[in-house]
């Protein structure tokens, strides 16, 4: 198709020159994105004024230049109006989800705008196998996120493992720290509690109203249970914090009650079914996800992070969460000084604060740990080769090798 001659390169040029200075220097340069959002966007208008103009200028190039017979059979390419409509809603509601990750701090908002660069150019027949109406790019999301857990995955277990034997074989050379905090952990727990709650309402309501909703509205809505069960692996560390709320438990029991009252009336057998298989699936998930999130976060204690002098603390590195959370509690200077610290790391006048905060309250405090850079767009561009090669998403291709 023409869109894979006019973007694919512009794909490959954008995603390899913004690994490299990820890589090197740890920062996406703007004049990338704007050159991907203008090449797309212009590429857009063009076909949509290509549309309307189409027919007369290709009529008047063959039968006034090339002098055809008046009755000679003529094509006109254009693009319909309905794929470029998708392809900009695309982009669009792209957009809206990087922004929302940028603001709950999933990832940095040179990775949100390049992300959405990526929607606006990767044409729609590179995701026909996992196709979402509306938001194809999805399927990417989910390219991005699994290869960067797997990875951390097998990473955390190879080191886990280390730990384990020099503990055994060398117990003065390991750390007497607290690996887990007793605290963060019933936070967890009960969070996970909500979701799995929360995850039983969502597959009662596919599995009940699956076919009412087809009979009515000739809407399949059994393609979304895949990217929804996705979409909570993903954001499942944003979503923890919303599951703790009070509100969110009573909204989940309110629904799930609602559910299971219109199951047991409705379809009995078929409902105790659907809450028997989704609870012991659930379940399953939920202690996989909890080992597969306590690795990662050992994984992250141990080698993500680096010590350097107060002195060097500056502008673009992140702080390890235990001293930003003991600068917490000092509210009014925090909040005055510091305040949002976003995923892409401190500003000048945030690390000079803060040096000047540990220097007066914890002048025995010489050494500091910051989180060591992470190449995310580099796996962003590695997500973007995989939806590429597959035309489908890892998600759907796991699925499919049961």
């Amino acid at each position: 198709m023409i869109f894979d001659i006019l973007f694919l390169p512009f794909v490959f040029f954008i995603g390899l020159v913004t690994s490299y200075e990820d890589i090197k220097y740890g920062k996406v340069r703007n004049k990338w994105i704007i050159l991907g959002l203008s090449w797309g966007l212009l590429i857009i208008v063009f076909f949509f004024i290509w549309y309307f103009v189409a027919s007369p200028i290709t009529r008047y190039y063959h039968f006034e230049i090339q002098n055809l017979p008046d009755n000679s059979p003529v094509s006109v390419f254009t693009v319909s109006l309905g794929y470029l409509g998708r392809v900009v809603l695309n982009a669009i509601i792209a957009f809206m989800i990087a922004f929302l990750m940028w603001r709950s701090d999933a990832w940095a908002a040179g990775d949100a705008k390049l992300f959405t660069v990526y929607s606006l150019l990767i044409p729609f027949e590179y995701y026909w196998k996992s196709f979402l109406p509306y938001f194809p790019s999805f399927v990417l999301l989910i390219n991005i996120f699994i290869p960067i857990f797997l990875y951390l995955l097998i990473r955390s277990i190879v080191y886990f493992l280390r730990f384990l034997y020099l503990k055994i074989s060398q117990p003065r050379v390991t750390e007497k720290k607290k690996l887990f905090d007793k605290k963060k952990i019933g936070e967890r727990l009960k969070s996970m509690g909500v979701m799995l709650l929360g995850f039983i309402s969502i597959f009662l309501f596919f599995g009940l109203l699956q076919k009412p909703i087809k009979n009515s509205f000739n809407i399949d809505v059994s393609s979304l249970q895949m990217f929804i069960f996705a979409g909570f692996i993903i954001f499942s560390g944003s979503l923890a914090k919303i599951f703790q709320k009070a509100i969110t438990f009573k909204i989940i029991i309110a629904f799930l009650f609602l559910m299971l009252a219109y199951g047991f009336s409705s379809f009995p057998s078929a409902t105790w079914q659907i809450l028997k298989q989704t609870i012991q699936n659930m379940i399953i998930f939920m202690i996989v996800l909890g080992l597969f999130r306590a690795s990662i976060d050992f994984h992250i204690l141990k080698t993500g992070s680096r010590e350097i002098k107060i002195e060097e603390l500056g502008p673009g590195m992140n702080l390890e969460e235990t001293i930003i959370s003991e600068i917490k509690k000092d509210g009014k200077y925090y909040y005055q000084h510091i305040g949002r610290i976003y995923p892409e790391g401190l500003t000048l006048e945030q690390a000079e604060f803060i040096k000047k905060w540990l220097k007066e309250k914890k002048k025995e405090v010489e050494i500091i740990k910051i989180y060591k850079p992470f190449p995310f767009v580099a796996w962003m561009f590695f997500g973007v080769v995989i939806t590429l090669i597959l035309k489908s998403s890892l998600f759907h291709l796991f699925l499919n090798l049961k």
